[in-house]
């Protein structure tokens, strides 16, 4: 016996329980309607896609508030709904998404903005210091002449060598 001999039935019952035991997604069904003729009618029960609407999206599947709004939704196939609720679903993690990449790259320019702001402060400071090193030799030349003229060093001043330059 070969699986194209289970009678319809219980082949609906198979996807039926696959689908209320989330063993079959909506992916699952829709490969399934690509298989064969038969598997296409069978996977396209409206049963089968009020489980899964009701699983993927439970929040959702609640009666709306409005009376024309759910009056034309009983009138959709479960399966109609399902694709439009996905598609919207899709849409906003997507959304999500380039939020959130959004967010990122902002931190990652302001880290650069800082980075340039310390970098900019790194190299003043830098120059500060060239400038104060070349203000320390300068005074220290210029105690070494003085130094040097008068041939003594003076008790309150620190021993340097002098260059005999």
């Amino acid at each position: 016996m070969s699986a194209s001999d289970l009678p319809d039935e219980l082949w609906a019952r198979v996807l039926e329980l696959g689908a209320a035991s989330s063993a079959l997604g909506f992916r699952d069904l829709c490969a399934l309607a690509i298989a064969c003729r038969r598997l296409r009618r069978l996977s396209l029960h409206p049963s089968l896609w009020s489980s899964l609407l009701s699983r993927d999206f439970p929040s959702q599947s609640q009666p709306s508030s409005s009376s024309a709004s759910s009056s034309s939704q009983q009138q959709l196939h479960p399966k109609s709904i399902y694709k439009t609720k996905f598609e919207r679903h899709k849409v906003r993690m997507a959304e999500a998404r380039r939020r959130v990449v959004f967010e990122a790259e902002g931190r990652v320019l302001a880290c650069w903005r800082r980075l340039a702001q310390l970098e900019e402060s790194l190299q003043a400071e830098g120059e500060k210091m060239k400038a104060a090193a070349q203000e320390l030799d300068n005074l220290e030349r210029v105690r070494s002449v003085v130094c040097f003229e008068s041939k003594t060093i003076p008790s309150h001043v620190p021993y340097v060598l002098i260059d005999s330059k």
